[in-house]
């Protein structure tokens, strides 16, 4: 049973309560007490661990919401992020677009379609329950959000999560009216506004609807609106096409979230709402890369949920795959600030803050680049540089305005590059580096001619280290280099630069300034765990990675004038947010969106806060440092 929401158009999450929260924040009243009946699926007492942060703290501005395709996506590639935020007291709102039916009661499956949807519903209710300690009890309720009404569960021991299920018909289910893949159709039909789907509910159902493409946008957009989030999670609109295919209806997912935050975005320019994406099916061909305590708690965590999922079953390799794993599409790195400026990318758009004389602007937005961007910038000296999200191009912004750089890649490779990185040699020219979408390194540079002619390649990448399991693609080979490049320049103004495969660490270097960089081998290292870090301290470079199946963070150095590197070493002193470059020293204890980096001018460290604020702090001061954030 469902109530409908009163007539007076009250808000869906209560007052704007924007969430930012620190590790161990204590328990809070909730927000408000929602519309609906009780609908308990576990009434036995337990332990409330994990209470909603205390209004009016720093931990009470952050606000997360998941926009993902299936009822499991989240649990299986968002986490342990999803868990980690859900503990530490934020307002969570979490919408599956699909009613993930699959192929239940197609026979010879002779299950109730209907039955099977409600039951991974309720294996998502149980496994919320259990991430953050609390009975597994929730309000059933109905929204009303543009002009859908859609199916709405609230913890009631924490008010401010939520799930909604929008139930568009799974993409592997025949039946559907518009058959397979009904939300790729449905993301397609930007020229067809008409074409509609049903969802996948009983006759009489108050969800049943033949939805439209814009019925979908405008509804995630007024949840936007009434939820007011700070991050979104989303899926991958461009999956690594050298691994395992992705689903389609992942990608489709990925793509009505990001035009969604683009749309909310835009009615508001004075919020900044930092966007996560994470890649899905083809993290089983990367290696582990959560530690084994995350591992076995995102095991229990999937283990509550798939009791109640028929379909998932020990003969399934691939499942342990995911609980082992979290990858982000584009990695952030450290390479955010520049001279005395911080950049991010809020809803598909450039912002920066200035620090001048001491004192920090506002955030402000830097024009428009053609298209959104991905969420990974690079900075060196007087430029930018952003991957457009939708075409897979670089582009760059100075103090002449935005211009492409064009793709790294040739028209047959589609929207597959990484996040550029970027630095400046000792006769100030630019360089720039990105993993292009054939499995190397392509590079561009800015000298006193401006932008050289067009993207090269770099020397040494063995090009037959993967095949293409696409069928169209199985013949095509490519080489193997991962995201999170990085590039160091020495005291002689010289550029070094790693990149990481699954098994090897790449190297390259500069032998004079100006000029393009030479391959020079591999370092000494089983293997590395991308994205990269690099620094030089002590006339020494340091590369930091985390090592392959046990997330320990390493490091492999060696003095600048010599040819030869050290043994690998633990490091001790340093921590890698999952899916982030190692950073030596320990991160505050607060949510970050990436990894703090230090701003060149001042020496301060720069953060990105989950609540949307840059945070700074004095770098002399290690982890004892006082953060503080910049703007209201």
């Amino acid at each position: 049973m469902s109530n409908e929401p009163s007539a007076s158009g009250a808000p869906l999450f209560g007052p704007d309560r924007r969430r930012f929260f620190l590790v161990g924040a204590v328990a809070a009243a909730g927000l408000g007490t929602g519309i609906g009946l009780l609908s308990e699926s576990n009434t036995r007492a337990s332990v409330n661990r994990h209470g909603a942060a205390a209004p009016g703290t720093l931990a009470a501005r952050s606000r997360y919401l998941q926009i993902v395709a299936h009822e499991d996506d989240d649990l299986l590639f968002m986490t342990p992020d999803l868990s980690e935020s859900l503990r530490a007291g934020s307002p969570h709102l979490t919408v599956y677009l699909s009613a993930g039916e699959s192929k239940a009661g197609v026979p010879p499956d002779t299950h109730d379609v209907n039955a099977y949807v409600a039951e991974r519903e309720t294996g998502l209710r149980t496994a919320y329950a259990l991430m953050l300690g609390v009975r597994d009890r929730w309000r059933q309720e109905t929204l009303t959000a543009g002009s859908m009404r859609l199916q709405s569960y609230t913890l009631v021991d924490r008010p401010d999560i939520r799930l909604v299920f929008m139930l568009v018909p799974d993409g592997r289910d025949p039946r559907a009216s518009l058959s397979w893949h009904t939300l790729g159709k449905l993301w397609s039909a930007a020229d067809h506004p008409e074409l509609c789907g049903w969802t996948q509910a009983p006759e009489g159902s108050p969800y049943r609807r033949c939805l439209t493409r814009e019925d979908i946008l405008t509804a995630l957009t007024d949840l936007m609106q009434s939820f007011r989030p700070t991050v979104v999670r989303s899926q991958d609109i461009a999956p690594d096409e050298r691994y395992s295919a992705d689903h389609p209806d992942h990608i489709a997912a990925a793509h009505f979230a990001g035009e969604a935050v683009r749309r909310y975005a835009a009615r508001h320019s004075d919020r900044l709402v930092l966007q996560v994406n994470y890649r899905d099916y083809n993290i089983r061909n990367l290696a582990v890369n959560l530690s084994e305590a995350d591992n076995k708690f995102k095991q229990r965590v999937f283990a509550a949920y798939s009791a109640h999922d028929y379909r998932i079953n020990a003969e399934n390799p691939h499942w342990d795959a995911y609980e082992a794993r979290m990858v982000y599409r584009w990695p952030r790195g450290t390479g955010f600030t520049a001279m005395d400026t911080v950049y991010a990318v809020g809803g598909g758009r450039l912002v920066a803050w200035r620090r001048t004389g001491g004192r920090w602007s506002s955030p402000r937005f830097l024009g428009d680049p053609g298209g959104p961007l991905a969420p990974a910038v690079a900075a060196a000296g007087p430029v930018v540089l952003g991957l457009r999200s939708d075409t897979g191009e670089v582009v760059a912004f100075d103090q002449g305005g935005w211009r492409s750089l064009g793709r790294p890649d040739p028209a047959k490779i589609r929207n597959q590059a990484g996040a550029p990185v970027a630095v400046v040699d000792g006769s100030g020219m630019v360089a720039v580096f990105v993993r292009n979408g054939r499995g190397g390194v392509s590079a561009r540079f800015l000298g006193a001619g401006g932008w050289s002619h067009k993207w090269t390649d770099l020397p040494g990448i063995d090009m037959r280290q993967v095949v293409s399991p696409e069928p169209k693609k199985k013949h095509l080979r490519y080489g193997d280099v991962q995201d999170g490049l990085a590039a160091v320049v020495t005291d002689g103004g010289l550029i070094e630069l790693f990149a990481a495969t699954r098994s090897q660490v790449l190297w390259w270097r500069q032998h004079a300034q100006g000029k393009p960089l030479v391959f020079a081998g591999t370092l000494p290292v089983a293997g590395a765990i991308a994205p990269l870090a690099a620094e030089l301290a002590g006339g020494r470079i340091r590369v930091l990675f985390r090592e392959p199946w046990t997330a320990r963070t390493m490091t492999i150095s060696r003095q600048v004038a010599a040819k030869l590197w050290d043994t690998p070493a633990v490091v001790n002193a340093a921590r890698g947010l999952d899916g982030e470059p190692p950073v030596t020293g320990r991160p505050p204890r607060m949510q970050l969106v990436g990894v703090p980096a230090p701003l060149p001018v001042s020496g301060e460290l720069c953060a990105l806060g989950a609540d949307g604020r840059l945070h700074v702090a004095a770098r002399a001061h290690g982890e004892k440092a006082a953060w503080r954030a910049i703007g209201r």
